[in-house]
């Protein structure tokens, strides 16, 4: 959930107001002391800021944080540029928590702030956390807040309505950011050449996106100092085009090296010039976090009247009126009639109807709306990718509970974990059954997908992924296969490819067949059929044996260390994931990344270092499929015998 720009500070009953910290935005995903800390475009923080991931892993919780990582000098004051400068050891590393969004199952989104927060409050004070901070707010006084933020030069404040839900990824007017010193995110695009004694380049040419076209908002050449210069250059030479991305001439400079517009910074600047630009500029660091496209004017245009509503140019934000008109066209799209869904060829549906599958309907719904914003992917097409491969997939889930990872606004939106299905708030066709949770400590409803229409309704909730329990509803304490998962740390990908045929290896030594496909982003996923024959315990002992005996020959590029900190760049052997409740991306599950990648089954002559797992993807599996099969059958066959194996290692 993002802030819009207030025009200025304001008390208000209704409203709460933060300090607004000066650092990276960061999520927290936590499973019981595992943690998942990624940036607003989901790159991964495990390695940049690993102390607050390993604090955060005290946390003994199903729970999804908001907050920020700043880096503090000893006023107190959060600085981009100290967290930018953090190797050099000045400032303290921080984690300030403002939000809950998810917490042992349940979805907080709909929860008031007000209340949301009490509950995040109270789950930090069950830990002894040192850098992981509550950020405290005040009420109704945000204009003291505001000077009390003056005073100690901090960035701004932040206002929040008390009452307001979570919106994920949308910029919304139930947050204002009221800053104090102007800051404004750019792209740049060109460097002007050196005068005098500076080296590398004079200043930054910058840019905002405006629709579908970049606007010059002026160059900036001061903030600099020599290191920073020469890394800038050497960042930018990757991107040096003969070409300006403006649609018309402008006076940016003599001597001008276009850039294609990859680069963000930050800037901070004085006020905004009559023609656009920005008056005295000053280069704060490098924003890793944020998407070019997504870099737009900052200006303050929002102000709270006296009922609380925060207002834009006369209209309130409850109810603009361009969401008006998609309320109207949401009611008008209900009434059309039914449709058949199309096939994943692109052809456009309409954006909410209902859809004939076997013997129940589906009620699909934002049928339009984009989940790979690049790619210009909808949500439509995900839906139509499930209906069109379930024949094929459905056998890797059949009565295995499922956990569901919701992504409601795509894959730059936040995602959370369900695993519990409130049976009165969902159809009355859909199959769930009571399994146990070990995180909730306690029976939940496990969605179960044993048809089309359930993994197409599962789609529709925004499950990109589909992600089963490793064991049936029969026997959940018997796997049907052992998973060796490898995870690369900041290593090449052929580095995975090796480690893959150095399992296969070991596999062939040991008379055993194991399969490989695709991990959809940046792994390799190798499964050796049990067919339940063995219980958890078992397989995971017999997984850590394989991943020793691998380790033991490829120990200067694999890791048995969990902790990517401690990896330092290595392949990950994973052989954790064979537990009970762990999941992994189904065979052809869609992936949340760039170009919809798919987890795909390979041929282990396909395993070589050509492969690179961007290579299958929603669009082209079909292709595939058609003419090589379903190459991955025997994983839910009969089964290996280990007690064959053991014996035969014993001699």
């Amino acid at each position: 959930m993002l802030a819009e720009i207030g025009d200025k500070p304001f008390d208000h009953a209704s409203w709460i107001f933060e300090t607004k910290y000066d650092g990276y935005r960061a999520l927290a995903n936590i499973e019981n002391g595992k943690v998942d800390l990624y940036s607003r475009n989901l790159n991964s923080f495990n390695s940049n800021y690993p102390e607050i991931a390993r604090e955060l892993s005290k946390i003994r919780h199903t729970a999804i944080l908001d907050g920020e990582v700043v880096v503090e000098d000893e006023q107190g004051r959060s600085g981009f540029q100290l967290l930018q400068n953090r190797d050099s050891g000045a400032g303290r590393l921080k984690y300030y928590v403002f939000d809950l969004l998810h917490l042992n199952g349940h979805e907080l989104f709909q929860v008031p702030l007000i209340k949301r927060k009490e509950l995040l409050k109270t789950l930090l004070s069950q830990f002894k956390l040192k850098n992981i901070i509550y950020s405290e707010h005040i009420e109704e006084k945000g204009t003291a807040l505001y000077q009390k933020c003056s005073e100690r030069n901090f960035e701004g404040i932040i206002a929040k309505n008390a009452r307001s839900p979570y919106r994920p990824a949308s910029r919304t007017k139930e947050w204002l950011k009221i800053k104090i010193n102007q800051q404004q995110e750019a792209v740049i695009v060109g460097l002007t050449s050196p005068r005098g004694s500076r080296s590398h380049f004079g200043s930054l040419v910058l840019a905002v996106r405006d629709g579908k076209t970049w606007t010059y908002v002026g160059n900036c050449g001061t903030g600099f100092s020599e290191k920073m210069l020469r890394q800038l250059y050497e960042m930018a030479k990757p991107y040096f085009t003969p070409e300006s991305p403006f649609s018309v001439p402008v006076r940016a400079g003599d001597g001008i090296q276009w850039l294609k517009p990859a680069l963000v910074c930050e800037v901070k600047f004085s006020e905004w010039t009559k023609d656009g630009s920005m008056r005295h500029p000053v280069f704060r660091g490098l924003r890793k976090d944020k998407k070019p496209v997504n870099v737009v004017r900052e200006v303050s245009h929002v102000h709270v009247t006296r009922s609380g509503k925060a207002v834009e140019e006369g209209v309130e934000s409850e109810t603009p009126v361009r969401k008006r008109k998609e309320i109207k066209v949401r009611q008008r799209a209900t009434q059309r009639k039914k449709v058949k869904i199309s096939a994943p060829s692109g052809k456009k549906t309409e954006n909410i109807f209902d859809l004939k599958v076997g013997r129940v309907t589906l009620h699909l719904t934002n049928q339009h709306k984009i989940y790979w914003p690049y790619e210009k992917i909808t949500k439509g097409e995900l839906v139509a990718y499930y209906g069109a491969i379930a024949p094929l997939m459905l056998p890797y889930l059949k009565d295995r509970p499922q956990s569901l990872n919701r992504f409601p606004n795509g894959i730059k939106g936040s995602s959370f974990f369900q695993k519990d299905i409130d049976r009165s708030k969902v159809p009355q066709w859909l199959k769930t059954e009571k399994v146990y949770s070990e995180s909730n400590k306690a029976y939940i409803d496990y969605l179960i997908c044993n048809d089309k229409a359930t993994l197409m309704y599962m789609a529709n909730l925004g499950c990109i992924e589909i992600n089963p329990w490793n064991s049936r509803i029969k026997k959940p304490e018997y796997p049907d296969w052992v998973v060796i998962d490898l995870d690369p740390e900041s290593i090449a990908f052929v580095e995975v490819v090796r480690t893959a045929l150095k399992v296969k290896e070991v596999l062939d030594e040991l008379q055993l067949d194991g399969y490989c496909k695709t991990s959809g982003a940046s792994g390799l996923h190798i499964y050796v059929p049990l067919g339940a024959k063995y219980d958890y315990d078992i397989a995971k002992r017999f997984a850590e044996l394989i991943a020793h005996f691998v380790h033991m020959r490829l120990p200067d590029t694999t890791s048995l260390l969990r902790s990517p900190a401690k990896r330092k760049h290595k392949v990950y052997i994973d052989f954790l994931q064979n537990r009970r409740g762990q999941t992994l991306a189904a065979p052809y599950s869609v992936r949340p990344k760039h170009d919809a990648t798919v987890s795909t089954p390979l041929l282990w002559e396909e395993v070589n270092e050509s492969l690179d797992p961007k290579m299958f993807t929603m669009k082209n599996i079909f292709a595939r499929v058609q003419k090589i099969g379903d190459i991955w059958a025997p994983v839910i066959g009969k089964g290996e015998d280990i007690t064959q194996v053991v014996k035969r290692m014993k001699t």
